[in-house]
């Protein structure tokens, strides 16, 4: 009986290994699929601006509220104020004063809002 499973697990194993081996050799013969992958996610905001966003996403209270809804699938009061902190935050000085701040901890440039 043992023998039985054991053979069976070898088996599976086998076939599992060969079915990994097969994707590997399949994905050597498209070497060049990742760069277009690549060109075609590129971000359209910088590092800063990102982190900066991060940020604002926690002290608004954003983050905290949307695990909240997550769990319970209910939209709250509490969930519609952080919303409205998040935008009026992002919007602000204090969005824009992140960002320089992080771009110049990073050396990375800081790029002119638009309409400025």
């Amino acid at each position: 009986m043992q023998r039985s499973i054991l053979s069976r697990a070898v088996t599976a194993l086998a076939f599992t290994v060969a079915a990994f081996g097969h994707s590997a050799v399949q994905a050597d013969n498209y070497p060049d699929s990742h760069i277009a992958i690549q060109s075609t996610s590129e971000s359209q905001l910088t590092r800063a601006e990102v982190l900066a966003d991060l940020k604002i996403y926690q002290e608004s209270g954003l983050a905290a509220a949307e695990r909240v809804f997550t769990e319970t699938g209910l939209e709250t009061p509490a969930l519609r104020g952080a919303r409205q902190r998040y935008a009026q935050l992002r919007q602000g000085h204090r969005y824009a004063t992140l960002v320089a701040e992080i771009a110049q901890r990073t050396g990375e440039p800081v790029r002119q809002p638009l309409g400025a």
